[in-house]
């Protein structure tokens, strides 16, 4: 059923079949999210890509917001290899390889056989659950810091729309980035409604903390379902600074 809803939304979507017949790296998920970015009137001229994958959200950036300056950050450099691949050169050498969070050092990081899942958290009951194909191939120490750390010093073109799609550890990125966020207009974040990894704050907790840094919750962008029961365990939702709304 999920998969129904999923090839429904790509032919009902303007221009996401056509997308997904021309871009080198598609994903529906993506290009919804940037379709309602559009929609809801967000033009960044920034965009920070935290937790880029194998480039699903950044090239739909390139496609869909080609005016923007795009930083990609990826932690498993195996998937930032296919990353880099996915993108035009001058993007490609903006990637920077290392997990990030509240602090500075090093980290264990859990490669999954479908990398889209891999986490500095262990799995959790509910992922399991959720995609029983899921399943940590090994483990590997990688750098992290913090996105406050990583953008010292650099001055970014405003407005700045920041996504962060860490699986789980969404929480340590924004407390790690409190220098960054005043100068944030929109951050577009994935949210959860089950139990997906072993230390995952909820979506509650998650909006209060986005709340304590300014930041309203605007809408939902799109959901995330389980491949097994089709029930929504995730959400991507779109903030803004409250504090730079209207500038």
């Amino acid at each position: 059923m999920a998969k129904l809803q999923r090839m429904l939304e790509m032919i009902a979507v303007p221009g996401a079949l056509a997308a997904a017949l021309r871009w080198k790296k598609f994903s529906l998920a993506a290009y919804l999210i940037l379709f309602r970015l559009k929609e809801a009137g967000v033009k960044p001229a920034t965009v920070i890509d935290v937790g880029a994958n194998v480039g699903q959200f950044s090239v739909a950036v390139g496609h869909m917001l080609p005016d923007a300056t795009l930083y990609p950050v990826e932690p498993d450099p195996a998937t930032a290899y296919r990353l880099c691949a996915n993108l035009p050169p001058q993007v490609a050498a903006r990637v920077v390889v290392t997990a990030v969070g509240e602090r500075t050092g090093s980290v264990d990081f859990q490669v999954n056989a479908d990398s889209q899942v891999s986490s500095v958290l262990p799995l959790g009951e509910g992922r399991k659950r959720a995609f029983p194909g899921a399943a940590v191939q090994k483990t590997m120490t990688v750098p992290i810091t913090t996105l406050d750390a990583l953008f010292a010093g650099k001055t970014l073109a405003r407005p700045v729309l920041l996504k962060v799609d860490v699986q789980g550890y969404e929480d340590r990125v924004i407390e790690g980035a409190a220098e960054l966020l005043r100068g944030i207009r929109w951050v577009v974040l994935e949210m959860s409604f089950a139990s997906l990894y072993d230390g995952e704050k909820d979506f509650p907790w998650m909006l209060d903390l986005m709340s304590r840094h300014g930041f309203r919750f605007v809408r939902p962008l799109d959901f995330h379902t389980s491949d097994k029961t089709g029930a929504i365990i995730e959400m991507d939702g779109l903030f803004e600074n409250v504090a730079l709304a209207g500038t």
